[in-house]
């Protein structure tokens, strides 16, 4: 069957000489914000550079397939932080970065000169700047207007903030194969689940003119696990709401028949994950807003992981990534940048495993970059980390690995590993090979295999 790539809910080295970034020309916003609603200059220190447009297409002679030459390949760490000096860098360290360093010994952070490589369409520009004073939300989090870019260039609450990350641009559409690995603990073993994904975003198609068309569904994916054998040959379905429920089936193999499953949300476990991450931390934060209130603390700089070329190297295999305790540190990269700080607290009379809920999102891309996730006890339970890297031939900022440390259960999970996959088709939405009329539950019937 044509275009049978199908998905994960959850929702990879070449050394090169450093290669001179390809900057886009500006759509003029305001004289001291970028397109996006970042800051345009850089930092009184010099350590966070000026933004003068990103990485916005391809090195001469790139064609998808090819390994992504790492533009600041030849930079060496301008220092590490690690358990010893944590303290003295603690100004620009979330509590969850903090608590890490602390607990995991051999845990470093080696940061880096900071590059502002985010980069996205002239026509994304021209979306968000359309969006100013157009753009609104209910106090439940609900979307009532806007349509593709980024909502809320210059946010005023909380939840526009979130919004920003949740219907971020990564492409119309993409389709590729992924891993997700969760550590055993104390015996060096992992569970490792091999899943096909097909994304499409509704809400930045071109040919969906306007809010109205969307149907209230603001972006579908299908996902296929290939492997474990055991639960090999499910499918499931997800339909995004813009401002609602969102939609989910899910094709079992074993009884052949498609079952709605209207409870994968919120704080429901992620079984296949051992439970150590629920439904609503895949791709850092997704779903409603409406369990929480949400409080806009403003920006401050950040030690986070960025520009991540080397932890997704097609020579870097997944054996040397995932180490026992933590991800290898000598594939890791950190930089100094902007970012807003963003706290949910649960809403009296609601429930959810995390009371509180601490999010820092990028300036420049609006990608939630780093969480903190607190117990009904008021205690720090789970920390994520999201590294972001440029996918320039969108152009785009994504995370395209997640990392999600459990403290209590010592056990972390790896999301969305692909470096030993073929590469990633992150164009397929845009240029045809996605077929945007499968995203239905009697797809899933003809689709299944066993």
């Amino acid at each position: 069957m044509k275009h049978l790539a199908l998905i994960a809910a959850l929702g990879i080295a070449v050394s090169a000489k450093a290669l001179s970034p390809v900057h886009a020309e500006p759509v003029a916003s305001s004289a001291n914000l970028t397109p996006v609603g970042a800051e345009r200059m850089g930092n009184a220190e010099g350590t966070i550079p000026e933004w003068t447009g990103g990485i916005s297409a391809p090195p001469a002679g790139w064609k998808h397939g090819d390994s992504r030459p790492d533009p600041y390949g030849d930079e060496k760490p301008l220092f590490v932080i690690d358990a010893s000096n944590a303290d003295a860098h603690a100004a620009k360290l979330s509590a969850g970065q903090l608590a890490i360093l602390k607990r995991y010994d051999g845990y470093t952070m080696p940061v880096y000169p900071s590059h502002r490589s985010c980069a996205y369409p002239g026509s994304v520009y021209e979306a968000t700047k359309a969006n100013t004073g157009i753009a609104r939300i209910d106090e439940d989090g609900k979307l009532l207007a806007g349509k593709g870019g980024f909502l809320f260039p210059e946010p005023q609450t909380g939840a526009e903030a979130v919004w920003n990350h949740l219907i971020r641009y990564q492409g119309v559409g993409s389709t590729g194969r992924l891993i997700t690995a969760s550590p055993k603990k104390n015996s060096g073993n992992f569970s490792i689940g091999l899943l096909e994904r097909t994304s499409y975003s509704r809400f930045h198609d071109p040919e969906r003119a306007s809010f109205a068309a969307m149907e209230n569904v603001g972006g579908e994916q299908i996902t296929e696990i290939l492997s474990p054998n055991q639960i090999a040959g499910s499918l499931m379905l997800i339909r995004e709401a813009v401002n609602g429920d969102r939609e989910t089936w899910r094709y079992m193999p074993g009884q052949r028949r498609v079952r709605r499953l209207p409870d994968f949300r919120y704080d429901n476990p992620i079984t296949e994950l051992d439970g150590l991450i629920v439904a609503d931390q895949a791709n850092m934060f997704n779903g409603q807003l409406d369990r929480y209130d949400w409080t806009l603390h403003g920006k401050q700089e950040l030690y986070i992981a960025y520009n991540d070329w080397k932890l997704n190297d097609k020579s870097v295999s997944y054996a040397h990534i995932l180490q026992p305790r933590f991800p290898a540190r000598d594939v890791m990269r950190y930089e100094l940048h902007r970012v807003w700080k963003t706290e949910g607290t649960l809403r009296a009379g609601l429930r959810h495993l995390y009371n509180r809920r601490v999010f820092y999102s990028d300036e420049d891309s609006w990608i939630i970059a780093a969480t903190e996730l607190y117990d009904g006890r008021g205690e720090l339970w789970r920390v994520q980390e999201g590294p972001i890297g440029v996918i320039w031939e969108l152009p785009a900022c994504i995370n395209r690995v997640q990392f999600h440390f459990d403290l209590n259960a010592d056990r972390y999970v790896a999301a969305q590993l692909r470096n030993e996959e073929r590469p990633y088709d992150y164009l397929a939405g845009q240029e045809g090979r996605i077929d945007k009329t499968v995203f239905m539950p009697d797809y899933l019937r003809l689709a299944g295999r066993r």
